[in-house]
């Protein structure tokens, strides 16, 4: 089962934040992820990402 959902904010394990863009898994059965950051894509596995941090904003 995947841990992330297209559109979900991630932070990759370098400190970039990104969108999940495509989630797919390898032939050895390992999860990968497609996150965008400013236009570019990088594909990095499930265990290199964490979840970014919601923020609150005020009305």
């Amino acid at each position: 089962m995947r841990k992330f959902a297209l559109g979900d904010v991630v932070n990759s394990d370098k400190g970039r934040r990104g969108v999940v863009r495509a989630a797919f898994k390898s032939r050895e059965g390992q999860q990968f992820y497609a996150v965008e950051k400013d236009g570019a894509v990088d594909y990095l596995e499930e265990d290199r990402l964490s979840p970014a941090p919601r923020v609150e904003l005020a009305a």
